[in-house]
């Protein structure tokens, strides 16, 4: 399984995916990633073998997104969304779509934010029918695991202190191992 952190951070998604990371399981973060922008230049249809004409980390995430059937991503919300670290890693996916390598993969996703769950249940939404979207263009299984919060913005670097914590980490662990 391969685990992406899709936080400018390695706090509260990173923390979370190293909960549920298991021995033979890759976590690979963002954050210290040189990833450029998808061109649109469209050689991806033509040079498999090499994925992109752009030679950057992202051959790295190639390689761990063919290999695994399944990928749980970690995001928080930003501006009502997942980052743009993730959204640009997600933009690099166009030579999955032109080649058929998400074909049966299980996407997982989690996602953390500052506000209570309620509080933020239209962002939520948004983000999962987003994923929701482009797991039809990609054709892959789209699964929200859940979201996590302190419900406390002072404290929002400890997602831990979430009351439910550990029963929502154990119920995602059971979910992606089954």
């Amino acid at each position: 399984m391969l685990l992406i952190n899709g936080s400018n951070r390695e706090k509260n998604n990173y923390q979370i995916l190293k909960e549920i990371k298991t021995e033979k399981d890759q976590l690979l973060s963002l954050s210290h990633k040189n990833i450029k922008y998808c061109l649109g230049c469209d050689k991806c249809r033509k040079i498999l073998d090499e994925y992109c004409i752009q030679k950057d980390d992202m051959q790295e995430f190639y390689q761990g997104l063919k290999e695994n059937d399944k990928i749980v991503l970690a995001s928080p919300l930003y501006m009502s969304h997942i980052t743009g670290l993730l959204k640009n890693m997600i933009d690099r996916c166009n030579p999955f779509y032109h080649h058929d390598y998400f074909n049966g993969k299980t996407i997982y996703l989690i996602l953390t934010g500052q506000a209570t769950q309620e509080e933020n249940e239209k962002e939520i939404e948004a983000v999962v029918r987003y994923f929701e979207g482009i797991s039809e263009w990609l054709n892959f299984n789209f699964k929200f695991l859940d979201y996590f919060t302190t419900g406390d913005p002072s404290k929002i670097d400890d997602v831990t202190r979430d009351k439910e914590y550990k029963d929502k980490i154990n119920k995602i662990i059971s979910t992606i191992h089954d």
